[in-house]
This record gives structure tokens, sequence and C-alpha cells, in this order.
């Protein structure tokens, strides 16, 4: 999935992108607890939504632009598996 197109959500799974990985290197994984869309303004029509992301590896919560993460499971598709089979 193209995360450029993709709106995240709060319940989804993220994992930080690689470049912005400090530490041992291991990119942390977390969860969207928050998401203000379109709050990044970057200049000339590049705009991200501020997701507020619980680390689920250090137990923290920070806010950072959706451009930063990538998304490893869309609460969108998991409810909608779990709408199939009720």
């Amino acid at each position: 999935m193209d995360d450029d197109e993709y709106q995240f959500c709060v319940g989804d799974i993220v994992i930080e992108k690689d470049f912005i990985t400090i530490g041992d290197g291991t990119q942390m994984k977390g969860i969207i607890i928050a998401v203000e869309r379109l709050s990044y303004n970057l200049g000339k029509k590049i705009i991200h939504d501020r997701l507020t992301i619980h680390w689920l590896d250090t137990d923290t919560t920070e806010e950072m632009p959706s451009v930063l993460v990538d998304l490893v499971s869309s609460v969108k598709k998991n409810i909608n598996y779990l709408v199939e089979f009720e």
C-alpha cells in the first residue's frame, strides 16, 4: 500500500522509517492514538497529517508528520474483515 495515498487512522500500527531510526538501528513499532489532518505544511502543496504515536518498544508517545512512518497494519482493513464475519 502506498503510504502517500493512505490516510492514517487511530488504531493503525506503524513503523518508523529507517532513515530516522537511532540507537541500535531497530525500527520502532507503534500505534496511532491521534490524527490531526493536514497539520504540517512544509511548503508548496506538501502537507502531512500530524500523528500522535505511542511507541510500543519504548512505552513513549511522540507527535510527528505522517511522512516519517510506514503502515504495518490498517485498522480499516481489520474492521472490514471483522464485519464480514459477524
